[in-house]
């Protein structure tokens, strides 16, 4: 009897909850979905904060020397301008780390879709008592993630106010420097530097913004999960910031709503009359067709003139790199340090000679970019013996290697465009290798037991499926280097050296 009154009691609760219009569906949210969010949010918001203060540090650095520089030639048009800029840009810097989570403006910038759904996600769950846990704890924590993306949108507003500012003072120290004529190169040197960080910035920026856009395995499945639900459908068509831009009439879908919408051949007539739209057969022509003629021409133009300012060396980034023809951004400065690593492995194979066995190198390394076109590492490898011949393997200890080495991007010397010619890469090194067999640690501090390599050579670089994650593709590696010292073996080793390998 119990059993059945527990069961009728489940329903009518249950019958309770659906009568909730909003909220009647429920699923299960993740533990971790609150605190990745927090964790994700944090961090960007940190780093944009401190990375907006250290560029804007640069460039207020940079007018300090720049009116400095401008001074010895007129006092009073540096004056002017220059003045009272350090105060501006602590001014910007204080604003945006005391900024809190309310918009100035519906929307400046980028709209971030990414960080919008987070948004909306987040409120949803927060109002949604019977999707989530009822206690305390989840609802505060729910509303807490809620304020710190309220505040990060607050700081992408302010963000896009001090590009702007950053982009209207480079074009008012370009008019105040057009004026004078033989400037002193310090000048040039700054104000080139000034351009340079306001490059970095924008780019550093959109980084951040790239990042909000990329969810991670666990929100994207919170959010798909949450999609689903009409509940959460119509929350974002109240609540999200496209819907506070292009709000969604009540009666949509009505009839009543399309009371006053103009009909296709009042459209007709009236881009007839303004623009012209041409006749065809005693008919005007189709305004869909008409526009679509008129959009290709536009791409067309717009396409002729990407090309003018790529011969300009502008590139058509809208970026400051036409001003300075002989800057060449590097990629990877807007980059942390651990984005700027890459790991990873590789292996070589020697045949048998005299009384030693088949052996395979497998060797770590760790590599750094220093710019697009550099990388420095170093690397530690194991050498593993297998026996003579496959009638006799023997896994053995035949030795361990200390590398370094720095590779550069090979020119396209010939335009070519190739594949090919795109992941070539020069390749340098030196090595010490301990080629015997391994008894002991205490063997490796004998220094003459050690050889020297020095090597230079080419390495392919391309793509290829991983072998440790099905799905995943990962950057392989084939190399060939000749060994300088190779006549100074002992054991003699081959003069070419063959390695193969990938990245994780």
């Amino acid at each position: 009897m119990k059993p059945t009154l527990l069961l009728l009691l489940s329903l009518v609760v249950a019958s309770l909850h659906a009568q909730d219009g909003l909220f009647n569906d429920a699923i299960d949210v993740p533990d971790g979905f609150v605190r990745q969010a927090d964790r994700k949010i944090k961090r960007i918001d940190e780093q944009l904060t401190r990375q907006t203060g250290k560029y804007l540090n640069s460039l207020s650095k940079q007018e300090e020397k720049i009116y400095r520089e401008l001074t010895k030639i007129d006092s009073s048009g540096a004056t002017e301008l220059l003045n009272d800029s350090k105060k501006v840009y602590e001014q910007l810097s204080q604003k945006l780390a005391a900024a809190n989570g309310k918009m100035d403006k519906a929307f400046s910038g980028q709209y971030l879709p990414g960080l919008d759904s987070l948004k909306g996600a987040l409120g949803f769950l927060k109002e949604a008592k019977q999707v989530v846990s009822r206690s305390k704890d989840i609802q505060q924590r729910l509303g807490n993630s809620l304020e710190q993306v309220k505040q990060l949108q607050s700081k992408l507003q302010q963000v896009e106010d001090i590009k702007q500012y950053v982009q209207q003072r480079q074009q008012q120290l370009n008019q105040l420097l057009s004026n004078y004529t033989n400037l002193p190169k310090g000048i040039t040197k700054h104000m080139g530097n000034y351009r340079q960080q306001a490059y970095y910035y924008t780019r550093q920026m959109q980084e951040y913004k790239d990042a909000l856009n990329d969810p991670d395995k666990l929100m994207k499945k919170v959010l798909s999960t949450l999609q689903t639900l009409p509940a959460f459908k119509k929350f974002m068509q109240k609540h999200s910031l496209l819907a506070q831009l292009f709000p969604t009439p009540e009666n949509y879908g009505a009839p009543q709503s399309l009371a006053g919408l103009q009909t296709r051949a009042d459209v007709q007539q009236m881009m007839q009359q303004r623009i012209g739209m041409p006749v065809t057969n005693g008919a005007n022509a189709s305004p869909s067709q008409y526009l679509q003629q008129q959009i290709q021409q536009a791409q067309g133009e717009l396409s002729k003139l990407k090309d003018k300012l790529n011969q300009l060396g502008n590139g058509g980034s809208g970026s400051s790199d036409m001003a300075i023809p002989d800057f060449q951004p590097n990629g990877q400065k807007t980059k942390s340090f651990l984005q700027r690593m890459e790991l990873g492995t590789s292996f070589q194979t020697q045949r048998s000679s005299y009384y030693f066995p088949v052996t395979t190198d497998i060797a770590l390394t760790a590599g750094y970019r220093l710019n697009d076109k550099t990388i420095i590492g170093m690397g530690i490898a194991g050498r593993l013996g297998w026996g003579k011949d496959w009638k006799h393997i023997r896994i053995t200890g035949e030795g361990i290697g200390l590398r370094a080495y720095a590779d550069w991007k090979a020119p396209d010397l010939l335009k070519t465009n190739s594949r090919f010619v795109a992941g070539l890469w020069f390749t340098a090194g030196a090595e010490m290798n301990y080629s015997r067999t391994v008894e002991s640690l205490t063997a490796f501090k004998n220094y003459s037991n050690w050889t020297r390599s020095a090597l230079a050579g080419l390495t392919k670089k391309y793509s290829l499926s991983s072998p440790l994650k099905k799905g995943k593709k990962v950057q392989g590696s084939m190399q060939v280097l000749y060994d300088f010292l190779y006549k100074q073996h002992v054991p003699p080793t081959p003069a070419l050296v063959w390695r193969v390998g990938w990245n994780f």
